[in-house]
């Protein structure tokens, strides 16, 4: 039925994203033999003139960041390209694009059942990941790659609970090669490591893997483009925020500006400290206690962004159903209501529906928290 479920959006068109016309512009960039780190769209447009292609100029015109200089991670572009080599015709990148996508969420699916075996727990609690809505939507119909990012990170676990170092610090890697975000991983990765007894072998490797997966952005200082787009979306950007939102709106009574510019930074950094002290305090003694301190780590992460699309919280959910937190769960139900904010042709957000959504996730939290407390379990 998972699966039903995905090949019914095979052919769909993305409805509620366009950053798949990015995605795709990117890969035929690279199949042309073009930086996509070194070349901003519009002004790849601009220099071609006539004389660009009508199909690239088609995804141009449908993209939502022209100007701005690519952030998906090498790794990542290499799946853009394979989407792009089908040809200048929509419909097969999609398809092709869609159908790696859907690989790596069955593969998911694979790795959830292998690891609640290994920890002997319920096989069954895989369908909360398989058949979740929000999931099947952002995945496969949107063709966002959180999918391919929770691959790594199951693998992680999984080579961790084989005492597999080597092969765990290329899934890390892997996951960090797809998004950027996995790196905050790096500090409770390490730790499990020491803990096993291989941390030298595991920082090693993983500089190793790193540099491979990353390479291409030091190729010309082209990693100067991707951090000054890195930098403008954190300070720039806003939408389904929590913290940040109340913090803005605070500062409403003190300044007639949007505080973004100092707020996003500052924000970033306080989650990084955090999770430096989590890393380092969350009780771990075996695998499933690494998983669990891997959902913390996210959630920290996401309470404190500026922007928290429904599709971040994707691989905090895949590897939650390992755990029993529920956080996760009940988010990606709540996540729902930031979809309100696209009623209109411009993005509105609802401040009802915020409050809707960050009232019933904190209280959730708070709920597993006396959980947690209740049970006699201990998180350091």
């Amino acid at each position: 039925m998972a699966t039903i479920a995905r090949l019914l959006l095979l052919f769909a068109l993305p409805s509620l994203s366009d950053d798949f016309y990015r995605f795709l512009f990117d890969g035929h960039l690279l199949i042309k033999g073009i930086n996509p780190y070194a070349q901003l769209p519009l002004a790849w447009v601009q220099a071609q003139g006539l004389d660009s292609s009508s199909y690239l100029y088609y995804l141009f015109e449908g993209m939502n960041s022209p100007g701005y200089f690519s952030v998906y991670p090498p790794l990542h572009q290499v799946f853009f390209g394979l989407a792009a080599l089908s040809g200048e015709s929509l419909l097969p990148n999609l398809l092709v694009l869609r159908s790696m996508l859907i690989a790596f969420d069955l593969l998911n699916i694979w790795l959830i059942v292998k690891l609640l075996q290994l920890w002997h727990q319920p096989k069954r609690r895989v369908l909360l990941y398989a058949l979740n809505p929000l999931v099947i939507l952002e995945l496969t119909g949107n063709l966002h790659s959180e999918g391919m990012v929770l691959t790594g990170l199951l693998a992680v676990l999984y080579c961790f609970e084989r005492g597999k170092t080597y092969q765990a610090s290329a899934a890390w890697a892997w996951a960090v090669g797809i998004k950027l975000t996995p790196l905050m991983m790096g500090p409770i990765l390490l730790r499990k490591a020491f803990k096993s007894g291989s941390s030298i072998s595991f920082f090693a490797w993983s500089a190793l893997f790193l540099f491979l997966a990353l390479g291409l952005l030091f190729l010309g200082g082209v990693y100067l483009n991707f951090w000054q787009s890195l930098r403008l979306y954190s300070s720039s950007f806003e939408f389904n925020a929590s913290i940040y939102y109340l913090i803005r709106w605070v500062s409403g009574f003190f300044m007639d500006y949007n505080p973004i510019v100092y707020v996003g930074p500052f924000l970033t950094v306080l989650a990084a400290l955090l999770i430096l002290a989590l890393s380092f305090l969350f009780r771990l003694e075996n695998a499933k206690d690494l998983a669990a301190g891997m959902v913390w780590i996210y959630l920290v992460y996401l309470l404190l962004q500026t922007v928290v699309h429904p599709w971040y919280l994707i691989p905090a959910f895949g590897m939650s159903v390992l755990t029993g937190n529920r956080v996760f769960l009940v988010w990606t139900g709540l996540v729902f209501l930031s979809y309100g904010a696209y009623q209109s042709s411009e993005t509105m957000e609802q401040t009802y529906l915020l409050i809707t959504q960050y009232g019933l996730l904190f209280f959730t939290i708070f709920l597993e928290m006396k959980s947690v407390l209740a049970s006699k379990k201990k998180l350091i």
